[in-house]
């Protein structure tokens, strides 16, 4: 795992400066700490910050064959290495060091833009086809490691992050849209970011760019395909635990210490499980806890333990030092209020006193329908089939919001997305805010840049190549809460602190293995994840798969009537946050909320993260 940035020239006269290309990587370094190195030649410069995992002592980056026909920076892990070095070696391929970065090198001669496609890992890596003068990048098909990239006065540069492309001192112009989608979503939806003229690859895509030409070449390499298996459950399930064991097993690759994280809910269990049963011994798992027991996976996360023989290292964080929310600005370089970070972010921490590779349970969810929302717009689809559309639009209209009522009676929200359409309805229900919401804390002469800001997700569903509900809820959040939230959360806490993070649940052939599940299996009795669930039985405690699903969460409810909120009420008076934000209605929100009117906790923190970005990063 590492940070990597680079230039290209596009047209003639443009220079790929080494020195610019170093910097670049400077700004990255605490993704990788072991080591750093710069590669130029005609056009281009590639530089790289390691953490050294595989092939500790061989595989510094940027790797180029001894001819120099070929050069790479590649931040990431190719699970299938070995596999793909034993046939290339058969082809004539002669490798020099035991790092999976070679294969990249010597697969690009091979099998050229098929090169990703051939990939089963989590990547992020631009190479250079120096007698082609072209630069080809791929992303993995989910999108865990990230590839920012803009054109700049004829030359594109690309990075990990974003900080990394504020060295070229281009200008930094902040998208209108991409400010309302953020207080809507919690962050900006790919392929765009809050700066005008960066972009991110999108996941499971390839680019190429080549010198002189000036066209940008960008094609899709991978589509879950989403159908139905008729073959007995018995055996689904069966090939659903064979398919976790291996995606576990080949993630235990390395030379360094590896642990997984353990909170009390099913994903991360299966996961130290089957880590067990892999390796036939106990391992060692990291888990975090608070003191108030409403957020405290501790008990969970030790019965799970104890069942599997593995050995807890726990940490209880203080509400004080949550608070201490100095590196959130550093650490995410575009607006991201998700605020699982924070407690992500100290469960990394902890882990990486101990280990340098941790394995998660992000996607187990995606893959098999472990989110309420599924169920709830599952059932919604089902309800549109006997209520007239016009008449939950009305209804919606006339009910009333109701803040204050106990939770089971405010139905406003579900009748007006009974009134909506199916896509619209879901990107109602999976956002944090309302583009009715966002509009009321919005400066108003910047509504009209504005737009809606759930277009993204619209398009996406009504773009996603699927039939059922389930699927299509699954396809809309491959496109945008995956890799746009959940895995920028992972990757950005974790590399803060150098520690590498693996996610069986998202191996390609376990996800698609997931989708040829009957839908109707996943919520089988109105119950989450009840496949997955049904097929763990022989292995986990009865009373695991039992639990409620409760996740990092953090009291923000509270927080925002103590130190957050004072935190917020300081920053309506920044200047930056004052040419987006209509202080006055902020100040009304945060007054409600500390007087116990409806719960404005998710607003306030918004706009708090977005203060402390604009502060950082938009000057």
């Amino acid at each position: 795992m590492c940070g990597i940035a680079g230039l290209f020239a596009l047209r003639a006269g443009a220079v790929a400066d080494p020195a610019l290309a170093a910097r670049m990587a400077a700004r990255l370094r605490h993704r990788g700490p072991d080591g750093a190195g710069v590669s130029s030649g005609p056009g281009f410069a590639l530089a790289h910050a390691r953490l050294a995992i595989v092939d500790i002592a061989g595989g510094a980056q940027p790797m180029g064959l001894p001819d120099g026909s070929l050069w790479v920076t590649f931040n990431g892990e190719i699970y299938n290495y070995e596999e793909l070095r034993r046939e290339l070696a058969a082809q004539g391929a002669i490798f020099r060091t035991r790092s999976d970065t070679e294969v990249l090198l010597h697969g690009w001669r091979a099998w050229g833009e098929g090169l990703a496609a051939r990939l089963r890992g989590m990547f992020a890596f631009a190479l250079i086809d120096v007698a082609r003068r072209e630069l080809y990048a791929a992303r993995d098909r989910f999108g865990k490691k990230p590839f920012h990239w803009r054109e700049h006065e004829g030359v594109l540069a690309f990075a990990s992050e974003l900080k990394a492309l504020h060295e070229l001192g281009a200008p930094r112009r902040l998208r209108p849209a991409a400010i309302a989608q953020f207080l809507a979503l919690r962050y900006v939806p790919e392929p765009d970011t809050v700066f005008a003229g960066v972009h991110k690859l999108p996941p499971a895509h390839w680019c190429r760019w080549r010198l002189g030409v000036g066209e940008r070449e960008q094609r899709r390499y991978w589509q879950v395909e989403y159908g139905v298996d008729d073959a007995p459950e018995a055996a689904l399930q069966e090939q659903t635990l064979a398919l976790l064991d291996e995606a576990v097993r080949i993630r235990l690759m390395g030379e360094v210490p590896l642990a997984p994280f353990l909170s009390g809910g099913v994903d991360s269990y299966a996961i130290v499980d089957s880590m067990t049963r892999t390796q036939g011994r106990g391992v060692t798992a990291c888990t975090i806890g608070f003191p108030d027991p409403q957020f405290d996976e501790r008990p969970g996360a030790r019965a799970s333990a104890a069942a599997c023989g593995a050995r807890l290292v726990e940490e209880v964080l203080d509400p004080a030092a949550l608070l201490q929310l100095e590196w959130l600005a550093d650490t995410f370089d575009e607006p991201f209020s998700d605020s699982s970070a924070v407690p992500t972010y100290h469960v990394c921490r902890l882990a990486r006193r101990h280990v340098t590779v941790a394995l998660a349970g992000d996607g187990g969810d995606e893959a098999f329908g472990g989110y309420r929302r599924y169920l709830f717009d599952v059932q919604e689809h089902r309800a549109r089939r006997v209520v007239p559309r016009w008449a939950a639009r009305a209804a919606g209209a006339l009910y009333p919001k109701a803040d204050w009522l106990p939770r089971w009676l405010r139905a406003k929200r579900t009748l007006q997305d009974l009134g909506a359409s199916p896509a619209v309805a879901y990107a109602r229900s999976v956002s944090a805010h309302l583009p009715e919401e966002v509009f009321a804390v919005l400066r108003r002469d910047r509504i009209p840049e504005v737009g809606d800001p759930h277009a993204p997700l619209i398009a996406a569903y009504e773009s996603a190549p699927a039939t059922h509900p389930l699927h299509k809820a699954i396809a809309t959040d491959l496109a945008t809460w995956l890799p746009g939230d959940i895995l920028v959360k992972a990757d950005r806490v974790s590399m803060a602190v150098a520690l590498e993070v693996r996610a069986p649940f998202l191996d390609h052939r376990l996800f698609e293995h997931a989708m040829r599940v009957p839908a109707d299996s996943h919520l089988r009795g109105g119950r989450t994840k009840s496949f997955l669930r049904e097929a763990l039985a022989p292995r986990l405690l009865p009373e695991a798969l039992r639990r409620k699903k409760q996740g990092f969460a953090v009291p923000l409810r509270s927080w925002c009537k103590g130190a957050v909120g004072d935190a917020v009420a300081a920053s309506l008076r920044d200047a930056p946050l004052r040419e987006w934000i209509d202080t006055a209605a902020v100040e009304r929100l945060l007054a409600r909320h500390r007087a116990g009117v409806g719960d404005h906790g998710e607003m306030l923190w918004a706009v708090l993260v977005l203060g402390r970005f604009l502060r950082r990063w938009a000057a």
